[in-house]
């Protein structure tokens, strides 16, 4: 081999490492990627009423998953769930009940163990009353923020917490809608 044909073979053996090293970081960034949104964050689209008047469709929020692992979440969370429904949808919602409390709607309020639920991010419109359910261990009981149009625990049952989510944190778009969501 010549000393020509050397330098070329070389050549082409640190362009293929270089290939390779490309590949390889690119593969390890999508499964760090994969891995972050499956376990620790992703951003959610706001799709539909139902949370009005505390979140518009289009928004999109930032919901850590970290949380779900610790438990469920506590009254007043706004949480995203997946109902067992056959379809692959997620849904916003807000925790309402917790296990072992009843849940009852009397007159436009939700009471917890017979006492009346201060909400003041619901809307104002009325909406039917349901009879006293107890929430069972391991599931939550959720509803809309806007009560007269959200599918919700009244109609698919509390929540199991395999079927949590994440915890929405923020409002993140539209940028002159940035805000946090604690204590919504």
């Amino acid at each position: 081999m010549t000393e020509t044909e050397s330098r070329v073979a070389k050549k082409r053996q640190e362009k293929s490492k270089n290939i390779w090293g490309w590949v390889l970081a690119i593969g390890i960034a999508v499964a760090v990627a994969f891995l972050v949104r499956a376990f620790l964050f992703e951003i959610i689209l706001v799709d539909g009423p139902s949370m009005q008047p505390t979140l518009h469709t289009d928004e999109r929020l930032a919901v850590e998953k970290v949380s779900r692992y610790a438990g469920l979440p506590e009254r007043g969370d706004i949480i995203i769930v997946h109902y067992s429904d056959g379809t692959n949808n997620n849904y916003v919602k807000r925790a309402i009940g917790l296990p072992g409390e009843t849940v009852e709607i009397r007159d436009s309020t939700v009471y917890i163990n017979g006492e009346a639920l201060s909400e003041e991010y619901t809307g104002e419109q009325p909406y039917a009353d349901m009879e006293a359910v107890t929430v069972p261990e391991d599931t939550v009981f959720v509803m809309g923020d806007n009560r007269a149009n959200s599918m919700d625990s009244r109609m698919v049952g509390p929540i199991r917490h395999d079927q949590i989510v994440g915890h929405a944190m923020a409002v993140i778009f539209p940028f002159d809608e940035i805000r946090g969501l604690d204590g919504a």
